[in-house]
């Protein structure tokens, strides 16, 4: 192991600084706002951020009063802003720390390059020492589909969202592709709040309006299947290691990493490759190699592949009047919640601190908790883990096929309900055909609701007034063989419009 050999560097040449934002601006690109540390910062100094481990030369370094003054230096305690010349702000991490004034600790790094080996000093980070405690890495904690109303604009959409990343890190997307609403992005935010905030600037400044589906949490599946495409390629190993979840399924396995072997196994380029060479790595690549990320229902195994499920838990703090104690008391018992601790505030307040899933958070528990203090209680949450719960894929089948569009994962215990309520109102949105639709929700290979949507009848003995009843009969009997063949034969169009109604967030 190549060690760094500090005795060769004056400390006090090495200044610090914390970034706590970053902006895109249009001619001076990438802005960090930093607080120093140790010493001072320089134009034309290079500088290096320790968690992106990436190196840049500041052309310029200034403060605030209240626009941008150019300056000669930042000095310890000061709090400045500095030109990185880097294009994203993805590229500049907010509490990552920045490090400078390199001179011999340039040339020992340079000797560390030289002797490096190709397994294992590349993954190390040699200025853990120097890190500045508060550095989070932001990971999307909720996750919804972004679509056009009009199918014209999904440039339009692609090219707002790329401008949208410039100003702000923690959203992430991807291209999607529906039959049902056509092209559109899977996005993820750290937040409902956040969701909400993106969905505002992009009609404010770019003039879009879009359909935003049910916000959906990453879910951690463990299958009793290896033969799924996912696990074949060691694509969930990727998923696993990039969201962060593989730190659950390590307490599952009952492994303990290093830090050097966590920064190791985070290498995005080393997973696949190595992982699959040396003998420890092999051995817990093996071991992974049944758990898969899930982000969307749609990408949920079935239901018989399924051997657990974790879905993520939050923190959840309420501030209430306490005079609506019996209406929140009532709205948890719905709630899958785990009650922590009361305490009163004063003689009017009380504070709840409890536990329940994210997923149930983000659907509708806000909105019906203010209706129940008439707008008077407060909410924050926060993720803590991940747990194992009781969950379950429900499917719906139209006309015996089944609308991907349409899966939910929900818990075992509203399963039914939920689903007697979905195809119910699918009965009134589905236009009614020349032949029967049964609607059905399915868990597994067993069915636990149905709902039919009658055929439209024509009256074809209507100009048979008088005639014979054997012939009435013929003409019937006729009538319901067209009906049946052209059952198996033709589907059922669902207009887009009801996707919409069933999957968009109200």
């Amino acid at each position: 192991m190549v060690k760094l050999n500090w005795n060769n560097i004056n400390e006090k040449s090495l200044s610090r600084a914390l970034i706590f934002d970053s902006v895109f601006d249009s001619y001076k690109w990438v802005l960090a706002y930093v607080k120093v540390v140790d010493w001072c910062f320089k134009a034309w100094n290079p500088v290096y951020l320790i968690h992106s481990q990436t190196e840049f030369t500041p052309t310029e370094v200034g403060y605030f009063q209240p626009d941008y003054k150019t300056d000669t230096q930042l000095s310890e305690g000061q709090i400045w802003y500095i030109m990185t010349w880097e294009k994203s702000v993805r590229d500049v991490k907010i509490w990552d720390t920045m490090v400078s004034g390199y001179g011999s600790l340039k040339q020992e790094l340079q000797k560390i390059e030289l002797q490096k080996s190709d397994s294992e000093e590349k993954n190390v980070n040699l200025f853990q020492d120097y890190i500045i405690p508060g550095f989070k890495k932001m990971t999307p904690f909720v996750y919804a589909w972004v679509y056009p109303i009009d199918s014209t604009e999904y440039d339009k959409l692609k090219d707002s969202l790329e401008k949208l990343s410039l100003n702000d890190s923690a959203i992430e997307y991807e291209m999607e592709d529906s039959w049902a609403l056509g092209l559109g992005f899977r996005c993820g935010f750290l937040g409902m709040l956040h969701m909400d905030i993106i969905k505002e600037r992009l009609w404010r400044e770019y003039g879009l309006d879009t359909i935003f589906t049910i916000p959906t949490v990453l879910y951690l599946v463990k299958s009793k299947n290896l033969n799924i495409p996912q696990i074949k390629t060691w694509a969930n190993l990727k998923s696993l290691v990039q969201s962060g979840l593989y730190q659950y399924v390590l307490k599952e396995i009952w492994i303990k990493l290093t830090h050097r072997q966590k920064q190791r196994l985070e290498d995005n380029q080393w997973i696949t490759s190595v992982m699959q060479e040396e003998t420890f790595w092999a051995k817990l690549a093996k071991e992974f190699q049944p758990w898969i990320v899930v982000k969307s229902w749609s990408e949920m195994i079935d239901q018989w592949m399924i051997d657990k499920i974790f879905e993520p838990i939050a923190e959840v703090e309420i501030v209430w009047p306490k005079e609506y104690a019996w209406n929140v008391m009532a709205l948890s018992q719905e709630y899958r919640w785990n009650l922590k601790s009361m305490e009163y505030l004063d003689e009017s307040r009380v504070v709840w601190h409890y536990n329940l899933p994210m997923w149930e958070i983000i659907i509708d528990f806000y909105d019906r908790l203010k209706s129940a203090t008439k707008w008077y209680a407060t909410m924050n949450y926060e993720f803590k883990w991940y747990e194992q719960s009781d969950l379950v894929k429900l499917d719906i089948f139209i006309n015996n096929e089944r609308v991907e569009a349409l899966t939910w994962v929900v818990h075992r215990d509203k399963a039914y309900y939920l689903w007697r309520d979905a195809v119910e109102k699918l009965k009134t949105l589905i236009p009614r055909q020349l032949f029967a639709i049964p609607i059905q929700a399915g868990l597994g290979t067993k069915i636990i609701a149905r709902e039919t949507i009658s055929a439209m009848k024509k009256d074809v003995l209507a100009k048979c007034y008088g005639w014979d009843v054997s012939r009435k009969r013929k003409l019937l009997q006729k009538q319901k063989e067209w009906k049946k063949r052209m059952k198996a034969i033709w589907n059922v169009e669902v207009p887009t419009e009801i996707f919409v109604k069933m999957i968009t967030r109200d």
